[in-house]
Formats: structure tokens, C-alpha cells, sequence
């Protein structure tokens, strides 16, 4: 855990005890849709990203921007965003939504998928548990991409919980899995798994076992994030190829860094 996320979560338990715990709870995803006209190219760059709350920071915008003109990104799943409730995000040229797993008087967090694509429908889900009881909740974002007139992409970006019993950490995949277990089509489920043990990291392959997914491998795995050896930070896919896969040294910025990779459709 970072030192953002260490004082972050600080400030959220002294709160949970002077504040209810609806407080946290948020109101809505926030949307910008406008590329409804588009489909998703037959070939396609994704970067997945734990951002550790810093989207308003210079630093980060600056090696964001280096990222999707280096890399012509065409989605960007993230996770741990902060945005102003009073302010745009700045992304480019991007449709995003917004899922928020936490909502204070000024700002909102959560993980955000943003593509240059059509979306056609969205679902959130919201973690049953509480990190730590006087945390939060995790949430998932559901995406769906056309990739022709009748071909959809189901896009799962996740920010899987943490602090709980691996009992736990098991039934919130499951909860998952239910939610999108009867998609037929082609599947990116990315995002940062919180798989820091080994009981986790076996949770984690069964879940993409029965979904028929396979990872993405990388060359190097050096610079993907790990505890006690065991990556956190994983793209999946299914019904896809994958031509190209990275990761990306962010020089610190985050305490994750950005793993990237570019996909064709079979």
C-alpha cells in the first residue's frame, strides 16, 4: 500500500466514526458519451492502471499523455480516480464513465473506463463488504463495446477488495461472475486484483478458469506490482488476440505501474 492510500485510509476511518456510513456511499456513475456513433476498431490498445488517486495531480496528467500518444491508446481502464465534482476530467478525446466507490463533499473516486468507442450499456457493482469495517467499499465497472452490428466487447474493469478474509475476497468474484457469466462474446476483465496471497491468487484463477479467459502474459513482469511476489495487476481476456503486451515504469508516480496490450479481434 502506497503512502497516498495509507493516509487516505486514515482519513476514512476517523471519519466513519464521527459520520454514518452513508455518507460514503455514492449517488450515481458519472458519463460522457460522445463517440455513440463508433465502433470499436478490429484492432485495439487498452492500458489498465491503479492511478492511487492522483488525476489531478500535473505530474500524472503529463505521463498520461505521453502514454496515449506513444502508445495510441483506445480505452484506458483505471482505477482509484479522483475527480472534482465541480470540475471535467481532463482525458483527451474520451467518453469515460465513472464508477465511484466512495463520494465526499467535494469529490468523487472510483474506477473509470474511458474509449473513443461507442457504449451500449453499463453496470456497477458495488463490493457487499467493507474494507477494514470503517473503510469502503470496491467497485467494478461493466462496460459493452460494439465491435460490429452484432458482435459486443463485455469490458470488466475492477478494483478487487482488500482487507477482508479470502472468503470473502472469493464470494465478491463470485458476485462478479454472476453478473457476467452469461455474456457469450469476446471479454476483457483488467484491473488491479488485490491478489497479494496465494489463496487469493487460486480464487482469482478459478474465476477466469470457469469464464474461459486467458492472461495476458508479458515479457517482463519486473515492474507490475507485487506483494510477497505475487502480482496484483492482471488483464484477461477472451474471444481476442493479443498482438502486443507491456509494462510500463512509471517512475513512481503511482505505486502501480501501467501494464498495456493491443488486442485484434478473432
Amino acid at each position: 500500500m502506497s503512502p497516498h492510500s495509507k493516509e487516505f485510509l486514515k482519513i476514512l476511518c476517523a471519519l466513519s466514526h464521527r459520520n454514518s456510513k452513508k455518507m460514503f456511499l455514492p449517488n450515481s456513475l458519472i458519463k460522457s458519451l460522445k463517440h455513440q456513433e463508433n465502433h470499436l476498431e478490429k484492432e485495439f490498445s487498452l492500458l489498465c492502471w491503479n492511478v492511487a488517486k492522483l488525476t489531478l495531480k500535473s505530474h500524472y496528467k503529463e505521463f498520461l499523455n505521453t502514454l496515449v500518444e506513444g502508445y495510441k491508446l483506445d480505452i484506458l481502464l483505471l482505477q482509484e480516480v479522483k475527480k472534482s465534482l465541480s470540475h471535467e476530467l481532463e482525458l483527451h478525446d474520451y467518453s469515460y464513465i465513472l464508477s465511484p466507490n466512495i463520494e465526499t463533499k467535494n469529490h468523487i473516486f472510483g474506477v473509470l473506463s474511458a474509449f473513443k468507442s461507442s457504449c451500449h450499456g453499463e453496470l456497477s457493482l458495488l463490493t457487499k463488504k467493507r474494507e477494514l469495517r470503517c473503510a469502503t467499499h470496491k467497485t467494478t465497472l461493466l462496460t459493452h463495446h460494439k465491435i460490429s452490428e452484432h458482435t459486443t466487447l463485455l469490458i470488466v474493469n475492477l478494483h478487487a477488495i482488500n482487507f477482508v478474509h479470502n472468503s470473502d475476497f472469493k464470494n465478491e468474484l463470485r458476485e462478479i461472475y454472476e453478473a457476467i457469466k452469461m455474456h457469450n462474446g469476446a471479454m476483457i476483465v483488467a484491473g488491479d486484483f488485490n491478489t497479494w496471497n496465494l489463496k487469493r491468487v487460486h480464487y482469482l484463477e478459478e474465476f477466469s478458469n470457469d469464464l474461459e479467459l486467458k492472461k495476458v502474459a508479458f515479457e517482463s513482469e519486473k515492474d507490475i506490482k507485487k506483494v510477497f511476489s505475487n502480482s496484483l495487476d492482471y488483464i484477461f481476456y477472451r474471444g481476442l488476440e493479443v498482438t502486443f503486451a507491456t509494462v510500463v515504469d512509471s517512475k513512481k508516480i503511482s505505486d502501480h505501474n501501467p501494464i498495456i496490450a493491443k488486442f485484434c479481434t478473432v
